[in-house]
């Protein structure tokens, strides 16, 4: 989710419920400077001057931190902005959707009212509306990436996109989509495909094989002639 928000670079209201605050910073670092998050980490407390100085290619990101918003939470933040910047973000981003606060002990219910009332904040405000979501794990799960049935509390009817992303034993990072109401989508998930994951840096992006590349001073390989 941190990579897709650094990588769309649009004004955004995010809620991290699953991460707090020096957690997301500790990413956001070990992404901009691909160095590990151990090292980052310390950064936060022993280097401020160039956290702030790396930080500051984000200030497109506003975040709520709170562990459990509820709806009204959501609505009032997204007033909130309008109130300061003069328009609504770009994006909202709910990161995790099952985090929202609900009142009516039917956690499977409330995300139902959440995809409502997420199409709704989507038409009133003109943002794009992010939920990031989980899917089963077990051996009946489709692996690598989940199939639109596996997402919990089938809640699949009205979002416009549904994409899933799973970890292979090999701990390669596999994206499928599942769900496009105006595109091409595989809701089994059979048509995924790898992107790179270097889970120390919390760096994800474009698929690239090492297998490709000898690496300094290793074997060379004459791609040419294998018709590359």
């Amino acid at each position: 989710m941190l990579n897709a928000l650094v990588n769309m670079k649009v004004p955004t209201l995010a809620f991290s419920t699953d991460s707090d605050q020096d957690t997301v910073a500790s990413r956001l670092l070990a992404i901009s400077s691909r160095t590990p998050t151990e090292t980052t980490e310390q950064w936060l407390r022993q280097e401020p001057d160039k956290v702030k100085r790396l930080l500051a290619q984000y200030d497109f990101l506003r975040w709520d931190f709170m562990p459990d918003p509820s709806l009204d939470d959501v609505w009032l933040s997204a007033y909130a902005y309008h109130e300061t910047e003069g328009r609504y973000p770009d994006q909202i981003v709910v990161d995790i959707a099952s985090d929202i606060g609900h009142d009516t002990g039917d956690e499977w219910g409330s995300l139902r009212d959440l995809m409502r009332q997420s199409k709704v904040l989507a038409r009133e405000t003109g943002a794009h509306v992010l939920l990031v979501h989980h899917a089963s794990d077990s051996e009946r799960t489709k692996r690598p990436c989940p199939r639109r049935s596996d997402i919990h509390g089938k809640v699949a009817a009205i979002p416009e996109l549904i994409v899933t992303c799973g970890v292979t034993a090999a701990e390669e990072l596999h994206v499928a989509c599942v769900k496009n109401r105006h595109a091409k989508a595989d809701p089994n998930a059979d048509n995924h495909f790898p992107m790179t994951l270097d889970a120390a840096t919390s760096f994800v992006g474009d698929y690239a094989p090492t297998s490709l590349y000898g690496g300094w001073g290793g074997e060379r390989h004459d791609y040419a002639e294998e018709g590359w």
